[in-house]
């Protein structure tokens, strides 16, 4: 995959996180929905269910964003040797 291509998924990530992180949707949604399983207000299973979604988002964020190493370090230690002769 193309570099910019995966820049560009990097920033769409972290822009879905940005929006989603920015809950304005939830101000005043509490008062009207009730406890999820009798005690969770909805807003904290909201931002639980946020937490494992940015575990998944930083995982493909490094994953996409990280660079190649070197095709020297990628060879085994004793290929060196058996090249040269």
């Amino acid at each position: 995959m193309k570099f910019k291509v995966r820049l560009a998924l990097v920033a769409v990530i972290v822009l879905v996180m940005f929006i989603l992180h920015n809950s304005f949707w939830l101000w005043g949604l509490d008062d009207r929905v009730p406890l999820l399983f009798g005690f969770m207000p909805f807003a904290f299973s909201f931002y639980a269910g946020y937490t494992i979604l940015a575990v998944i988002a930083m995982r493909a964020i490094i994953t996409l964003a990280w660079p190649e190493p070197p095709a020297d370090l990628l060879q085994p230690a004793g290929s060196e040797e058996s090249a040269e002769k």
